[in-house]
């Protein structure tokens, strides 16, 4: 199976380079793309950087030169629902764009004008072993990701996302992942370890705890690959 793993920042991609066997890099729109062999799957690994259009371009370029039959989006991200604490780690039911608001059009918060896109579901079956994989000394769950291009810090703006959109944490790629793959019909799934509280001592907590965070969701999608058969078919959503 031909896997495509995406990570915004160098801490979250180093991961998985160290742990995979490596065969060749590829140079496409300024990104290394590194392909890679783990437990009988052939995997794309890229940092896109951080922000929604990094993640759009570099999911659409590995559907189309890697013919990837899945995306894995990781990293850290800021918790919205209090009952998560730093460490705690999403494995994404759904994602959407928290910063997508067209008030005019009597459209709720998230929903794209002129589409029917709102709401973008990952793949149950990795979604589910995801949730089978997770470390015991910590609390793992699924939930929804808001994604949008602002590092949120601020508790009211962090209480108004969570009323509006029920969200679980906060980042700034998964929902871009998911729209270009929802369009091309490719399965994809977003795993996220909290690394702050998307409050007033984000800048602090986000920087002590980035490492960690990274370690710990690409440790899942590891583990994840791991027990999965390289021929395992994953039907998309709805399909």
């Amino acid at each position: 199976m031909s896997l495509a793993i995406i990570s915004a920042m160098d801490v979250e991609m180093e991961q998985y380079l160290e742990h995979c066997a490596l065969r060749a890099s590829t140079e496409r729109a300024g990104l290394t793309i590194h392909e890679a062999h783990w437990h009988g799957h052939d995997l794309a690994l890229v940092r896109a950087g951080v922000g929604k259009v990094n993640a759009a371009l570099c999911t659409q370029i590995l559907i189309d030169a890697f013919d990837a039959d899945a995306v894995l989006c990781t990293g850290s991200a800021g918790a919205v629902n209090p009952a998560l604490d730093i460490g705690d780690i999403v494995v994404a039911s759904d994602c959407v764009h928290h910063d997508v608001q067209v008030d005019f059009m009597g459209l709720p918060r998230g929903q794209i004008p002129f589409t029917e896109h709102r709401f973008f579901e990952t793949n149950p079956v990795l979604r589910r072993r995801a949730l089978k994989v997770g470390p015991t000394d910590r609390r793992v769950q699924a939930g929804r990701v808001l994604t949008g291009d602002t590092f949120v810090e601020d508790e009211s703006q962090r209480g108004r996302l969570r009323d509006e959109l029920d969200g679980d944490c906060v980042e700034m790629e998964g929902a871009a992942v998911g729209q270009v793959c929802a369009m091309n019909d490719v399965p994809y799934l977003v795993v996220r370890a909290i690394s702050d509280h998307a409050d007033g001592t984000s800048d602090l907590d986000f920087g002590a705890f980035l490492e960690e965070a990274a370690r710990s969701s690409s440790g899942i999608v590891l583990d994840l690959l791991g027990g999965l058969d390289s021929d395992e078919r994953l039907v998309p959503p709805g399909r």
